[in-house]
């Protein structure tokens, strides 16, 4: 009797912590009014993010000012999919479901993002640590940011904002290769 009255009482906690959320770390929200989100296909959903600045705490009541528009959203991940904290692929869409570019939480502007939960990462950074390190080094690793998410008013906890990797002038800077270009300087550059 006691752990089902502990479950209860966390549940209600963590559902009425997440209506009023306050957190230094951006805050994204979504609502899938209603839908089940899968593995495949997504699904068409609004999302808002509150980020007012560094040093000002952000409200999960607050208007969006990040971003505040539809994207389609899926589980990703193989193992991971197992796990109790989902990780989510994320397309920005218009208001008729086509893919469109924003920046969100500064990095540049494109329609594909992930939403990496590091259930199994207790320090939550190892995957950002590691893409901070290989930036500093000079190399390509995607940007990341750490934020606080909802989704249908439940807290889900930190996850942390990472762009997709694809090609692309902002992400990997390479030329997509024509049919004929499979061998010597037209392969390799």
């Amino acid at each position: 009797v006691f752990n089902i009255v502990t479950i209860l009482l966390l549940f209600v906690a963590q559902t009425s912590f997440a209506q009023s959320l306050k957190s230094n770390l951006p805050i994204i929200v979504i609502n899938t009014n209603g839908q089940t989100i899968l593995d495949e296909p997504k699904i068409s959903v609004s999302m808002g993010i509150v980020d007012n600045g560094p040093g000002i705490p952000n409200n999960s009541l607050d208007p969006f000012n990040d971003y505040d528009g539809n994207i389609g959203i899926e589980i990703r991940g193989s193992s991971s999919q197992m796990f109790p904290k989902k990780q989510f692929g994320i397309e920005l869409q218009d208001d008729v479901g086509e893919g469109v570019n924003a920046s969100l939480l500064g990095m540049p502007a494109e329609e594909d993002w992930v939403l990496f939960a590091p259930y199994n990462d207790k320090s939550l950074m190892r995957d950002a640590l590691a893409y901070k390190l290989g930036r500093d080094l000079g190399q390509y690793a995607p940007r990341t940011r750490f934020c606080e998410v909802i989704i249908n008013d439940i807290y889900q906890g930190v996850y942390v904002l990472i762009e997709k990797i694809k090609r692309d002038k902002n992400r990997v800077d390479i030329n997509k290769l024509n049919p004929d270009e499979n061998s010597g300087d037209n392969l390799t550059g």
